[in-house]
């Protein structure tokens, strides 16, 4: 199959960056104006998924393009600005102007310096942050794509409610994240099995299978979330890691294992809203 980095659903033109607002300065902890929008990108090595969220939380706009890592860094780079300023330009068009952006991607990152690492997109060190913010010209939230996710469910979906619970986003490699008290309490990737080629389904290497549930039961969280955007790669990684549990499980309660509720965009939902935080404490 030929594939291109345009969205799939539909090919726009190419558009210039998105402008600061000029809004005046806000409290920590607020939600930037409702006429304002931020955009969002998760980054992966298939897909690139991006969304514009307003102010009040609605989401305007959802797209998603073709990552096509095989052309090299600095063209996935590249592709990556071009989304962001889809997303800006759209925003823009429906009069709620940009005020922050939230970037995720599946490797090692530093929040710190706006520095990742991700093997299967050839960027070593890169500094995400800075191309974004200079491109759109306003603050960026970067963070790993399983604690976005993980922030996505712990509010409106299935970690609803738990002080402490697991994120598992299946794919490959399977990305693992906890969050405490709604923050981001250590995160790591899992090797998938080599017996689904289609993609359609998730299973673990057997290593990696205790490893995670090791992980889990020493993080002593509630509930065990599996998300994804295939109802049958959650089924199997369900049972899977259920299983994992039951057999590594030494003292306390176990934690129940649910099916995630926001489905395969949690990730990108998750970036929206660290851009809603990040554009509310300025």
């Amino acid at each position: 199959m030929t594939v291109s980095p345009f969205p799939i659903d539909r090919v726009r033109p190419a558009t210039g960056p998105g402008t600061r607002s000029g809004a005046p300065p806000r409290k920590a902890g607020q939600r930037p104006p409702a006429r304002t929008s931020v955009v969002a990108l998760d980054v992966g090595a298939r897909y690139i998924n991006g969304t514009v969220m307003t102010g009040d939380g609605r989401v305007r706009e959802s797209e998603r393009w073709y990552t096509r890592a095989d052309r090299g860094p600095d063209a996935v780079l590249d592709t990556l600005l071009g989304c962001a300023s889809d997303l800006a330009a759209l925003a823009g068009r429906r009069g709620t102007p940009v005020v922050a952006a939230g970037l995720v991607v599946g490797g090692s990152v530093d929040r710190t310096t706006g520095i990742a690492t991700v093997p299967r997109l050839g960027w070593e060190r890169t500094p995400l942050r800075c191309w974004l913010e200079e491109h759109l010209d306003v603050p960026v939230a970067l963070g790993h794509a399983g604690h976005a996710g993980a922030v996505a469910e712990g509010r409106i979906g299935a970690g609803r409610g738990c002080e402490a619970f697991a994120f598992l986003a299946p794919g490959d490699p399977v990305l693992a994240a906890v969050l405490r008290g709604g923050r981001p309490a250590g995160s790591a990737a899992f090797a998938s099995g080599e017996d689904s080629p289609d993609g359609r389904t998730t299973t673990l290497r057997s290593t990696d299978s205790r490893a995670l549930a090791e992980m889990i039961l020493a993080a002593e969280v509630e509930r065990v979330v599996v998300g994804g955007p295939l109802p049958s790669a959650d089924t199997a990684l369900r049972r899977e890691i259920g299983a994992a549990l039951r057999r590594n499980h030494r003292r306390g309660p176990r934690p129940e294992v649910v099916v995630g509720r926001v489905g395969g965009k949690a990730a990108c939902l998750g970036a929206a809203m660290m851009a809603q935080e990040l554009a509310g404490s300025r």
